[in-house]
């Protein structure tokens, strides 16, 4: 898929889309963004490390919600259901996300430490590299080169 049909999705798609970079050689690490206004995509795209595996959340699946005591139990259910949850706040750069892997309770209490009472937060299950065009897309940025390998994320 182009990166013009990604940009008609993106810009179609419900406020909010967040974008995962699974970085190359990166030992499991990830970058966070969020893009809450239409065109805000192109200044990610263009951050993203050459090689990168990156997938485009279309549908909600991190949602944002202002912290509350149902946002605490959407989060327990889903740690519990799937061994952690994404929970994110924006950061000073207001594209990215700081995100933190909650799996229970005692994590879940030290991370509320460091909300206000109205804190937003994006909640969600990590999501998998699901490419449908519709909910997601995911694809590999190119190295250096232009070319496009597989790198271990």
């Amino acid at each position: 898929m182009g990166q013009v049909d990604i940009a008609k999705l993106i810009d179609a798609a419900e406020p909010d889309v967040v974008i995962l970079e699974r970085v190359a050689y990166g030992a499991g690490q990830t970058n966070w963004f969020v893009c809450r206004e239409s065109g805000e995509y192109r200044t990610v795209f263009a951050g993203l490390r050459p090689g990168s595996r990156v997938t485009v959340l279309l549908d909600g699946q991190i949602a944002r919600s202002r912290y509350s005591d149902s946002v605490r139990a959407t989060i327990l259910r889903i740690a519990a259901a799937e061994h952690d949850c994404v929970v994110g706040v924006l950061s000073a750069d207001p594209a990215r996300l700081t995100v933190e892997f909650i799996a229970g309770p005692g994590e879940l209490d030290e991370f509320e430490e460091t909300l206000g009472d109205h804190s937003e937060v994006y909640v969600g299950p990590f999501p998998g590299p699901d490419d449908d065009g519709v909910k997601a897309i995911t694809f590999t940025v190119p190295d250096e080169d232009g070319v496009v390998r597989p790198h271990p994320h």
